[in-house]
Parts: structure tokens; C-alpha cells; sequence
């Protein structure tokens, strides 16, 4: 795990965020994982970039995957904090790896994504998500 600054940016906070996230992720809220977007967004994949305009696109993007990991009973998802480096006053960018787990706390899936963070309504807003290979 990296060390992260404690200069410029609150860490606790940031964990706080991703944690709530997560939350959000494993019970399927689509609406909070909405509301933790400063859209427009943008989503980064191999193939492809998709600018998301508004809430029911970031619903529609996680909806069929979300309910691929309910599924494979994967109820919790729990981020693991990597690099964060600082973007100018209000952007962070940070690497999470997300680990989706079951109902006794094993591991069944995982993923790594980057995260552009921006500081926004005394928390952080998603503006970039790209998900690495």
C-alpha cells in the first residue's frame, strides 16, 4: 500500500469516500453511486471512451454488472487504496483496487481501477474512471 501525503488533501476523507462507495456498490444503489458523480463524466475502456451526461447512464453502466456479481453472490465490495497523486488544487488522481466478496468475506472477484477525483460539495466527485487491464 502506498503512503499517501497528508498535505493538501484529507486521507481520511478519501477513504471515507471509497468506502461509502463500495457500500454503495455491493448493495446495488445505483442512485448514491450516481450522486458521487460530477457529471458530465468520462468512462476510459480499451475499445472505447463514453462521455455520461447524466445519472441514468452511470445506472444503466453499472446495472448489468452489479447484478453479474449479485449473481455470483458477491455482496460486499471492499476498495484497497493505492497511489494518489495530486492534480492541481482539486484533483487527485487514485488507484483502487476493489475487492468483491460473499457473505463470509472471501474473495470471489477483484478489479483495479484510476479514479480523476475532484474535491466538490465537502467531498470528492468522480470525473474519470478508467478501469485497468
Amino acid at each position: 500500500m502506498a503512503t499517501l501525503p497528508t498535505d493538501g488533501y484529507d486521507r481520511d476523507a478519501l477513504r471515507a469516500f471509497l468506502v461509502d462507495y463500495g457500500l454503495a456498490l455491493g448493495a446495488g444503489d445505483l442512485e448514491a453511486l450516481a450522486d458521487r458523480f460530477d457529471l458530465p463524466a468520462l468512462l476510459t475502456l480499451p475499445e472505447r471512451s463514453v462521455v455520461l451526461t447524466g445519472p441514468e447512464q452511470v445506472h444503466d453502466l453499472l446495472r448489468e454488472r452489479l447484478a453479474g456479481h449479485r449473481e455470483r453472490e458477491l455482496v460486499a465490495v471492499v476498495p484497497e487504496l493505492g497511489d494518489v497523486e495530486e492534480v492541481g488544487w482539486a484533483l487527485l488522481w487514485v488507484d483502487v483496487r476493489w475487492s468483491y466478496r460473499d457473505e463470509y468475506a472471501a474473495e470471489g472477484a477483484s478489479e483495479h481501477v484510476r479514479y480523476l477525483l475532484r474535491r466538490g460539495r465537502g467531498t470528492f466527485e468522480v470525473c474519470v474512471v478508467a478501469p485497468v487491464a
